[in-house]
């Protein structure tokens, strides 16, 4: 009877034995598994990490130059209705109201002068150049502000055919900057 005991007992401990082997094998192996995938997480974070500070600058230049540009079309929308209103003002001989709008003008055009000048900073040369189109027709616009009715009659209706025009021109250099605008910040 002894004997079978023991053969059985000695079999008993082989199974322990394996089955604690295994355990460990288990164990040692998920370990190892783990260090791998920390070891990778870790070197492809490293990698990463300049390609997402890089997209996060691009993003952030992207969004200031959108800005940028939305104020500059604000202030270019801006000058263009004061120098009409100073026209209409200017026909109708209203000094007080005349002076006001000249006032608002100088403000936005100053605006669009310290935009253009960080647009200029930035870039796009396309955009710049753009911008540069908008100041010019706004320029133009600025040096027929004062001129009268064709005879001589007020027209409240009517802008002059000159300021008329350089309205029309202002309005489609907005437009097109808007355009340019769009493809750099979009």
């Amino acid at each position: 009877m002894g004997a079978k005991l023991g053969r059985r007992g000695e079999a008993a401990r082989a199974g322990v034995a394996d089955a604690a082997a295994a355990e460990v094998l288990t164990a040692l192996g998920a370990a190892v598994i783990a260090a791998v995938a920390s070891l990778v997480g870790v070197t492809l974070g490293a990698l990463v990490e300049p390609l997402k500070l890089n997209a996060a600058r691009r993003a952030k230049l992207r969004q200031d130059r959108a800005d940028r540009c939305g104020r500059f079309i604000e202030a270019a929308a801006r000058a263009r209705q004061h120098l009409v209103s100073l026209n209409v003002g200017h026909r109708r001989g209203e000094s007080g109201e005349v002076a006001s709008y000249e006032a608002d003008y100088y403000t936005a055009r100053a605006e669009l002068r310290s935009l253009l000048g960080l647009l200029v900073m930035s870039g796009p040369d396309e955009l710049v150049d753009a911008a540069r189109d908008v100041r010019k027709k706004d320029m133009d616009l600025h040096h027929v502000r004062h001129e009268p009715d064709e005879g001589g009659e007020f027209d409240q209706f009517q802008l002059p055919p000159v300021v008329r025009k350089a309205v029309t021109a202002v309005d489609r250099a907005i437009e097109e900057f808007a355009l340019v605008a769009r493809k750099h910040t979009s």
